[in-house]
């Protein structure tokens, strides 16, 4: 901000008219069908235009309510906050509960009473919000920072969700502000937006000589980034465009975004008000505390600085000159003749107006003088008290920087809004209503075709929360690897599983050490040593007497095969599953399984992989156990992969895949999953299953919306994929995992008495941890089914 008179020429009144008609939003979504909201019957009717109760966001297809709105400044300047205020203001006279989600939060203000990013404060204050305001945030900018630094994109991501999916519990809407212009660009926007599987609204802010092809080629190449992160782009809002030529822009910008299929949801124009300095702003800047004057003159904004060094006399002059202005005043502390001055000149009608009077450090920071503030003191509790005057008194400021340093950093000081900027609020409210299409962008949201999805970062958020309600007892038998310790350390450390490792514990804790790990908290079990090893032996033979299994070879079968004796732990009840193949093959890691855990029930072991691709997680089966399963087994793999999702979290929709889609194409092998659909609805009618049909039609609703003819609730939008044979369900899931990058969780071992399951040679510490969780969920899930079938059964005996 520059001095005098320059300041003047930067920010003086822009004329002309309003650029656009007013949107009208007397009666609110004219075009949206708006449905009733999961408290709906708790919540008193809010009277707004034709829609009078409280609504949740749904989408056309009534699939999935769309309850986050994802703002993305692609501009990366920052300048967003009236459109901030204005869909938050918007939404919440719609909704019961609107909530304001900052994913990476910068530093507070000096300022600041919350200690909190300045826009979460300004939200939180401005519409009285409740609750704990660190549950606004995600990460803070420094954290974010450091972890982009050393590569843990996928952490800070997890960090964020985690935290968003805590604070969405309870919110109809939340309005996700991107901190592209914090750190990482649209690029960051857009991984984020697709971790939380939320629509985007892109924002840009006006440049003065910017032109419509160059607004319009900066959003279509940020569109592209979102699409290509899989995220959707609702539209775009500009703030700050140009008054002068408003008119012209908005309506060109308008016609070129609807030809690129990109809704233009309006642009606010240049404010006078809103692109000036206040002085509250100057208060929150320079830690400047205020002497004198209603607080309410702190809210108002000036157009010049003058800094105050001549003699009274000279300066009054000076403002005389300009009778329209508001300048601030800067001056030393020192020189309270000029508060004097001032004020005597505000009591008069014909004095010259200023806006406030900022008062900069005099002498040594040191000296203790007090410059005759006591008698400026009571001069100005006298006006107050007396009763002669009944104006408001002069604003002033007074700060403990020196007068060159307060001028170099008005010079700097950029407008904002905070939440004592009363009327810049109102007027960002008001300008939003003018020039902003709110309800296009609830059509936007109310049309999107959105399946229920499963997304990767909320499949892990899912898999967490689950293991923390009924964590269970895992074994590791493979100690000697120190990633399976680095696993079982975090494990433990965030309470997901209780676990045992197997071992010599002199070793593994000598090997702890040396890793800088904690495992205090696992308990380490040596069956070279074990008061159980005796019970095992006798229970295997129990198992395998069949098969003519004597105590000698079970004796040494449990000498010698760890896995062997970790499935023995769980057999007796010791642990309630196992983890295992780091360093051993599938066969060694799951033989042990298939010969002592066989279900009765389900006699038909499988497995599934779960599939965290870029924007969904899906299950594949079966792609390890079973080389050419029969149509029966096809029916068995489908019915108990579908439980397996549905135990997951993800809503199961079963496509039996094939070369052909729905008699496209006939043959053997389609007829083989024709008959295993047919039996898939014979024995489960609750199952949502299509096939035959192909991948592609599948998994697109493009297309699927071809090769389908007909509704189906399967076809488009499947999550759940049953390969014909162990060849291609192999191939296929290491074909998706290895192109994609996909995390391929597996394999997941389906009908046994309780899990067991494997780890690929190559696991990270991830992948254990991961599979750690799948294995605890699994447990809990046998477990809780077996109380319930006891508890038949008891019933059924009275």
């Amino acid at each position: 901000m520059a001095l005098n008179s320059s300041a003047m020429s930067r920010r003086q009144a822009m004329t002309g008219a309003p650029a656009m008609a007013p949107f009208r939003h007397a009666g609110l979504f004219p075009r949206v069908r708006l449905c009733a909201n999961r408290r709906a019957a708790h919540v008193a009717p809010k009277a707004v235009g034709n829609n009078n109760g409280p609504i949740t966001l749904q989408s056309a297809t009534g699939e999935q309510g769309l309850d986050t709105l994802f703002l993305s400044d692609i501009s990366l300047v920052g300048q967003r906050t009236p459109l901030l205020l204005g869909f938050f203001n918007y939404f919440e006279r719609h909704l019961p509960h609107v909530g304001f989600f900052e994913p990476i939060a910068a530093e507070a203000l000096a300022s600041s009473e919350l200690r909190i990013d300045r826009h979460v404060e300004l939200v939180y204050k401005v519409f009285n919000l409740k609750g704990d305001v660190r549950a606004m945030t995600g990460v803070q900018d420094a954290e974010a920072a450091r972890m982009i630094a050393n590569g843990q994109h996928s952490e800070l991501l997890d960090k964020i969700y985690s935290q968003y999916a805590a604070y969405k519990e309870g919110q109809d809407l939340v309005i996700v502000e991107g901190p592209g212009p914090l750190m990482g660009g649209t690029e960051l926007d857009a991984q984020i937006a697709a971790a939380l599987n939320a629509p985007v609204l892109m924002t840009m802010t006006g440049q003065p000589n910017a032109t419509v092809a160059d607004y319009y080629n900066r959003a279509m190449v940020k569109r592209q980034v979102f699409l290509d992160h899989h995220v959707e782009v609702l539209g775009l809002v500009m703030n700050g465009l140009p008054r002068q030529s408003h008119a012209i822009l908005s309506s060109q910008l308008r016609e070129k975004f609807s030809a690129a299929g990109l809704p233009f949801a309006g642009a606010i124009p240049t404010d006078v008000m809103l692109r000036n300095v206040r002085l509250d702003e100057v208060q929150t800047a320079m830690g400047a505390q205020r002497l004198y004057g209603d607080s309410l003159l702190t809210d108002v904004e000036f157009d010049d600085v003058v800094v105050a060094s001549q003699r009274l006399e000279e300066l009054l002059e000076i403002l005389a000159e300009r009778p329209m202005g508001r300048p601030l005043v800067v001056t030393s502390a020192d020189r309270l003749d000029i508060v004097l001055g001032l004020l005597a000149a505000q009591l008069s009608v014909s004095g010259p107006g200023v806006a406030g009077i900022l008062l900069t450090q005099a002498g040594s920071a040191r000296s203790g003088r007090n410059y005759a503030r006591d008698t400026i003191d009571r001069i100005f509790a006298g006006l107050s008290s007396s009763g002669l005057y009944k104006g408001s008194l002069l604003p002033v400021l007074v700060t403990d920087m020196p007068l060159r340093d307060a001028i170099k950093k008005l010079d700097n000081l950029d407008a904002a809004i905070l939440p004592s900027s009363t009327r810049k609020i109102s007027q960002c409210k008001r300008l939003f209503e003018q020039y902003v299409d709110a309800n296009a962008v609830v059509a936007g949201l109310q049309s999107m075709v959105r399946p229920n999805r499963m997304t990767p970062k909320m499949f892990m958020h899912t898999l967490k929360s689950m293991c923390h309600a009924t964590p269970q007892h895992i074994v590791l038998p493979e100690s000697e690897d120190k990633r399976v310790l680095a696993a079982a350390a975090d494990v433990v450390q965030r309470g997901l599983a209780k676990i045992t490792l197997l071992g010599d514990p002199t070793t593994i804790l000598a090997e702890a050490a040396k890793l800088g790990l904690d495992l205090s908290g696992c308990t380490i079990h040596n069956p070279a040593t074990s008061d159980r090893f005796d019970k095992y032996v006798d229970m295997l033979v129990e198992a395998r007497k069949k098969k003519g299994m004597t105590r000698e070879v079970a004796a040494d079968t449990l000498h010698g095969d760890v896995n062997f004796f970790a499935t023995m732990m769980i057999v007796a009840g010791d642990a309630d599953g196992m983890v295992s193949g780091a360093v051993h093959t599938t066969a060694s890691t799951v033989r042990p399984a298939l010969q002592v855990l066989k279900s009765p029930d389900t006699p038909l072991v499988s497995s599934v992989f779960i599939m965290c691709l870029p924007d969904r997680v899906v299950v594949y089966g079966d792609c390890a156990v079973n080389v050419n399963p029969s149509a029966a087994d096809l029916a068995q793999i489908a019915i108990t992969s579908n439980d397996t999702a549905a135990a997951f979290g993800i809503e199961p929709r079963v496509a039996m895949l094939s070369y052909s889609t729905l008699g496209s194409g006939s043959g053997p092998d389609v007829q083989k999953v024709s008959e295993a659909v047919a039996l898939v609805k014979q024995r489960r009618p609750d199952i949502k299953v299509e096939g035959p049909i192909q991948y592609d039609a599948a998994i697109d609703p493009k297309v699927a919306a071809v090769k389908v003819h007909g509704l189906s609730e399967v076809a488009g939008k499947a999550t759940v994929f049953i390969f014909p044979d162990l060849n291609t369900g192999n191939n296929t899931y290491k074909a998706v995992q290895q192109s994609t990058g996909a995390i391929a969780m597996g394999p997941v071992m389906q009908g046994l008495l309780k899990p067991v399951n494997d780890l690929s040679r190559g696991c990270t510490v991830p992948d254990i941890i991961n599979t750690i969780c799948v294995t605890s969920i699994q447990a809990a899930r046998m477990s809780s089914a077996a109380r319930s079938e006891a508890a038949k059964a008891a019933v059924a005996a009275a």
